[in-house]
């Protein structure tokens, strides 16, 4: 992830859905809460929360959505979207 970039807030421990979308405004950088240099953090600083928030079996039933990883593992903490598919969730956010 770089500076500036959009990401997208994904509960995975409680109702499995997005929340909302955020930016980095900070990147990669040796998690403070271990001195384990394997360890890294991304510092995000929140843009808006989703009026609904969108569930994963609305993300399973949306076809431009059927390739992204959330789908394969959603366990995923972080995955890559192509800009068409985060487009797509946003719209799903409308």
């Amino acid at each position: 992830m770089r500076l500036g970039d959009e990401v997208l807030f994904y509960h995975s421990q409680e109702g499995n859905c997005i929340m909302g979308k955020m930016i980095v405004i900070r990147e990669a950088h040796q998690d403070p809460t271990t001195a384990d240099t394997r360890w890294v953090s991304v510092t995000f600083e929140p843009v808006n929360t989703f009026k609904s928030p969108i569930s994963l079996s609305q993300i399973k039933t949306t076809k431009e959505l059927e390739n992204i990883g959330l789908i394969k593992q959603p366990r995923l903490a972080v995955m890559p979207l192509k800009k068409e598919e985060f487009e797509q969730i946003i719209n799903l956010s409308l």
